[in-house]
């Protein structure tokens, strides 16, 4: 290990340190291994450790008394990494005043679950003093897993499943249809060739006819009954167009329909407009009951203030009028003058009434907070009213244009129905008038013929096309469904994921503590202790992680025991490989790599060279304190500094 060496290689790891606990200034380069931090109790071991840790990305370790500012800084891997300490600013009634907090970061990992539990193994973390105090584990070793997200993940792919499941039951039932559809156009086709042939033959047998002996008038009168009735049949055309577009405007507006009711049923029935109106309400009263207490809180506080420098200085805040009141307190009677109405006043009288103040203004704090969570609640609920209210004025507008688009498409029907029958009835004078001519009965039954035989060809032609469309479509809904399926059976593969994945990580968490507390109580010789291991439980319908001792007496009995039964030391030592089997379980080393160990000094030298020699076979960098005796057991095997060294640390 070197210190501030200004060529160091970029695979060192160098950390400064400015006003963080008892440290100054220090500044200390690490070598990839193993590095032993010496000191004394009170050394500032712990003060360069937990700074470390804190720029790894963990909780920010306290600033140095009476500085107002610190920093810690990380270089590693040729990258540059910074957390800017400052203090909580606040009146002297303010618990959280001068509190250490972030003022600015860019640390390692902003994971700082990982850091905390399994980087930086310190008397503090949270799994060693579970297994001292006999906390949760599975909580613990679990935490860094989003379950909640998971549990989310779940539901959404769940919902998706039904959506799925309901959409291709929809697909199936369309595409089962396509039998049907294809003995439906195999017979329309046969009447409709039957029906061309025997057009074609009339129209032959019509071509052959002799018209010369037709008068001219009755040829006129044909003529214009065969353009009527084509007429006609483009009319026909129209309106059954119309009225297929009518029917599918009706769908529209079915769908739009339900929209709005499921937007209602959301509310109870109740309208969006009347919540809206209700949430508004709330608001208002709740802005008022806000400035009510903003006047009350502004009115106390300075009656705190003033009576607390009271209290402390016997003298009056700057500002008073030293004539209208007494500055000095009257020492022998421990008595002071009140500034307010003048009359002398035990001191305890007046801190008593000061503290019942506080205790109001705490409480009017309380409630204002209170008072501000449920105005972000009602604007968020306000937010949310007025995107459905947008959303049901669009959905209105939209039902709006389709009635009237029906409404139109309705007139347009009824006025080509009008047509329709006008062109039937000029057909009827048409024939009469041919009656009337008389006309070859022959011929007008050949001309009747030929026309009836085209309407009927047009009509089986068309709703040919129209069965040939649906079977378009059911043909393309089996091919979504199909695609649907594969769609459902990945969602079926990520639902099993992610059921198995916490079981999956709660078994590789309790084999791998398993494992590491075999081979570290093997390399540490405990006597006495047999074994020390987890069992995994299902509790009513929870996991819980169970530690489990296995002792043996001096004549080899063996025997189950209670945890209690192991030593501080031992706890420790259990609670230490713990967390870095949840830093192997959940691969924390592919982010931070590093371990930080710190307060094992009830380990002596070779069980501390033992449990951190295992550490480096998992972490890139392993920086651990200790005590100088056990340090320079431990120096011709590890890089050592001390800190008591001026030119690291000054106090």
């Amino acid at each position: 290990m070197t210190v501030d060496e200004s060529n160091a290689a970029d695979e060192r790891m160098t950390v400064s340190v400015r006003n963080v606990g008892g440290i100054e200034r220090a500044s200390v380069t690490f070598e990839p291994g193993i590095t032993v931090v010496a000191g004394e109790n009170a050394s500032n071991k712990s003060s360069l450790l937990g700074s470390l840790g804190a720029v790894l990305g963990g909780s920010p370790p306290p600033l140095r008394g009476g500085a107002e500012t610190g920093s810690v800084t990380l270089d590693l891997d040729g990258e540059h990494y910074a957390v800017e300490l400052g203090r909580q600013e606040g009146s002297a009634d303010d618990d959280a005043a001068g509190r250490t907090l972030v003022k600015d970061a860019t640390p390692y990992t902003t994971d700082a679950t990982l850091v905390d539990c399994f980087v930086r193994l310190d008397e503090d973390n949270p799994v060693r003093r579970a297994v001292v105090d006999g906390g949760d584990l599975h909580e613990l070793l679990m935490r860094p897993v989003d379950t909640e997200a998971i549990d989310a993940e779940i539901d959404r792919l769940r919902e998706r499943r039904a959506k799925l499941d309901e959409r291709i039951a929809d697909l199936d039932e369309r595409a089962d249809a396509i039998p049907e559809l294809e003995v439906r156009a195999r017979r329309l086709r046969e009447r409709r060739d039957e029906v061309s042939d025997r057009l074609e033959s009339k129209r032959a047998a019509l071509a052959e006819t002799d018209y010369r002996a037709a008068a001219e008038a009755t040829q006129d009168l044909l003529d214009s009954l065969d353009d009527t009735r084509a007429e006609r049949e483009r009319l026909r055309d129209r309106r059954d167009t119309k009225r297929r577009a009518v029917e599918s405007l009706r769908d529209d507006l079915d769908a739009v329909e339900a929209e709005l009711s499921a937007l209602d049923a959301d509310l109870g029935g109740e309208s969006v407009r009347s919540r809206l109106d209700a949430v508004d309400d709330d608001l208002s009263a709740l802005r008022e009951r806000k400035g009510r207490l903003d006047e009350t809180i502004d009115a106390l506080r300075p009656i705190v203030e003033v009576n607390q420098a009271l209290l402390a200085d016997s003298r009056l805040p700057e500002g008073f009028d030293e004539g209208e009141v007494v500055d000095r307190l009257d020492p022998a009677a421990e008595s002071i003058t009140c500034w307010t109405c003048g009359q002398s006043v035990e001191r305890a009288d007046v801190r008593e009434q000061v503290e019942a103040v506080q205790a109001i203004l705490r409480a009017k704090r309380e409630e204002r907070s209170s008072v501000e969570a449920r105005i972000e609640e009602c604007r968020q609920r306000r937010s949310d009213l007025e995107t459905r209210l947008e959303e049901r004025s669009d959905l209105e507008d939209r039902r709006r244009r389709l009635e009237r688009e029906i409404e139109d498409r309705e007139r347009t029907i009824s006025d080509l129905e009008e047509r329709i029958d006008a062109a039937e009835e000029r057909i009827r004078d048409l024939e009469a008038d041919l009656d009337e001519a008389e006309a070859d009965d022959d011929l007008l039954e050949r001309h009747r013929e030929v026309s009836d035989l085209e309407y009927e060809r047009g009509r089986l032609e068309r709703e040919l096309a129209a069965v040939g469309d649906e079977i378009e479509a059911a043909e393309a809904a089996a091919t979504e469904a199909d695609s649907l399926r594969e769609e459902r059976a990945d969602v079926d593969d990520r639902l099993d994921d992610l059921r198995d994945r916490i079981d999956r990580i709660e078994r590789e968490a309790v084999e791998t503590v398993n494992e590491c507390m075999e081979r570290v109580l093997d390399r540490l010789d405990y006597d006495g202790i047999e074994r020390v291991w987890i069992d995994r439980r299902h509790v009513d319908g929870g996991t819980v992680f169970d530690l489990q001792v296995v002792r043996t007496t001096d004549d080899g009995a063996v025997y189950r025991a209670a945890v209690d039964t192991l030593s501080k030391s031992e706890r420790e030592v259990v609670g230490l490989v713990i967390a870095l089997s949840g830093y192997l379980v959940h691969d924390v080393s592919a982010t931070v790599p590093i371990v930080v160990v710190d307060a094992i000094e009830m380990l002596d030298a070779e069980r501390i060279r033992g449990l951190l020699e295992f550490f480096d076979e998992h972490a890139r960098y392993v920086v651990a304190a200790a005590l100088p005796e056990e340090a320079e057991c431990l120096r011709s095997r590890f890089d050592t500094v001390s800190l008591e060294s001026p030119e690291i640390a000054t106090q």
